[in-house]
């Protein structure tokens, strides 16, 4: 007999909650036996999770990329992929179904998803034989491997399934086939699901773009690069910029620069989040407005999920230290170019940078065409500040490329002879106004105001606006605050999607 079916959700929000999952491997196995066992012990850590969750009165889960099984080459990959049902299909509840009694990934989340009555995301590894899809170009040993997400409703079925369109050096994956339909749609709304490197480039722009779409489920394994593009802080630019829910789930994998989960609202910026490199699980949990409505009782938590047990967390911030984006690199198990390609650093020689001098200025820099004005007042200027612009194609991530219109203000130090490359993460110093204003070619412009530990200063301490006029979009951000904030970065994050590199992307 099926549960009934149950809901937290009102007219007025929803309940969603992301698990921030700590690797429980560090190797890719050599045989089946060891595949097995990797996904038996991760399964049974989002079960605990879902437990937790489902107390919390979740009414959506959301698990991080490649939390299922580590990112291995494509014949130790194939080790741990089953066969994702198409919803179009057919609808499938493999918790009630046979023929997934041996794919525990599929039958497990499904389960959880019945158990509880809430809707999962989770990413997983589709297989599919080239024959069955009418490929014309066919990896050579007849199977495609997909990076998939899959969502589950309330009964445990089926209702999305999405192959990441846009891989990072993953050579255990295929692209997919052709573009898909990434929407779904819950008892509290319509989503898009997407994955990591997807949620960078316009294709998401055009899908959420679309009548109806409130938000994005998005399962990632982040890897940070300041000044713009730390997990949380892009995550939630990204939300106010497009006014969408982005409900993020991401691993933490410190030593691969990947931490940072979070619930952001398109009005309301981050309802709750985490940014601990600390090794530590965390399940995070918020109210949701649904569309057009204020959240009046807003209720969040952030829970730690341990082999021992499980406890409120309750000072997110305090274990992150004087690190930077460069500090944090240390290689995992293993060898060679898969290791070494994934870390990057920030490199500002296209960039037009203006040391900060004094405690009160107005500056303006241009590069490219793209002029922008700081005005800034800080207490006491004893540590290194840049005022920054750039406007072009960045190249931290080869071999792909994209377009921004970048305007910020960034707490950064000096190494191998370049002025501003090392960003660390902790700062004394206290600014009671900055001021950011540029005319940019695109509307899709990201904003980010950043403290000390990589705190996400509260959307009401902050003003934001991006007004069409003509052929500019004239953009500012303003923080003013009599008390003061230590401040990391301040930015307008610009997205010329229209002047990305074709060649670069699906």
């Amino acid at each position: 007999m099926s549960p009934p079916i149950v809901s937290s959700a009102t007219d007025e929000y929803f309940t969603a909650a992301v698990y921030e999952f700590v690797q429980l491997y560090d190797y890719c196995p050599e045989n089946k036996q060891e595949a097995d066992a990797i996904v038996k012990k991760n399964l049974d850590a989002f079960v605990t999770a879902a437990n937790v969750a489902a107390e919390k009165d979740a009414d959506l889960i959301a698990f991080p990329e490649y939390g299922i099984f580590p990112e291995c080459d494509r014949e130790t990959t194939r080790m741990f992929l089953e066969i994702v049902p198409d919803p179009h299909a057919e609808r499938i509840i493999p918790c009630d179904s046979p023929m997934y009694e041996k794919m525990p990934q599929m039958r497990t989340l499904s389960c959880i998803a019945k158990n509880h009555s809430m809707y999962l995301q989770a990413n997983a590894g589709d297989i599919q034989m080239c024959q069955e899809t009418n490929v014309t170009q066919c990896p050579e040993d007849g199977f495609l491997q997909m990076n998939t997400n899959v969502i589950f409703d309330r009964e445990g079925a089926v209702i999305g399934r999405y192959h990441k369109e846009h891989l990072w050096g993953e050579e255990g994956m295929d692209l997919p086939v052709e573009r898909q339909n990434p929407i779904f749609k819950t008892d509290f709304g319509t989503f898009a699901t997407f994955v990591c490197f997807d949620v960078v480039l316009e294709r998401i722009i055009e899908v959420v773009d679309e009548p109806g779409v409130d938000g994005v489920v998005f399962s990632t394994m982040w890897e940070n690069s300041a000044p713009l593009f730390t997990s949380v802080q892009y995550f939630q630019s990204w939300a106010i910029g497009n006014n969408k829910s982005l409900i993020a789930a991401d691993i933490n994998l410190a030593g691969q620069l990947a931490v940072g989960s979070g619930i952001f609202h398109g009005q309301e910026g981050a309802l709750a989040y985490t940014f601990d490199p600390d090794g530590i699980s965390k399940l995070v949990v918020a109210r949701v407005p649904k569309r057009g409505k204020k959240l009046t009782q807003p209720k969040a938590s952030i829970t730690a999920i341990t082999e021992n047990g499980t406890y409120a967390w309750t000072d997110d911030g305090a274990e992150v230290p004087y690190m930077t984006t460069k500090s944090l690199q240390y290689h995992l198990p293993g060898d060679g170019d898969y290791l070494t390609d994934r870390y990057h650093q920030s490199d500002f020689v296209n960039y037009t940078l203006v040391q900060l001098t004094k405690r009160k200025d107005r500056l303006t820099a241009c590069n490219n065409g793209l002029c922008c004005m700081l005005d800034y007042e800080i207490k006491h200027l004893n540590e290194t500040f840049y005022f920054g612009v750039y406007n072009g194609t960045q190249g931290s991530f080869p071999p792909l490329f994209w377009c921004e219109e970048d305007c910020f203000l960034v707490r950064c130090d000096p190494t191998n002879d370049k002025p501003c490359s090392d960003f660390p993460m902790l700062t004394d110093n206290v600014f009671h106004r900055v001021s950011l204003h540029a005319n940019y070619s695109t509307p899709f412009v990201y904003p980010s105001v950043v403290s000390n530990r990589m705190r996400l200063v509260p959307r009401k301490e902050w003003e934001y606006g991006v007004m069409n006029k003509g052929d500019v979009y004239d953009s500012k951000l303003s923080f003013h605050s009599q008390k003061g904030e230590r401040i990391l970065a301040v930015g307008l994050k610009g997205r010329c999607y229209d002047r990305d590199p074709p060649v670069s992307f699906f």
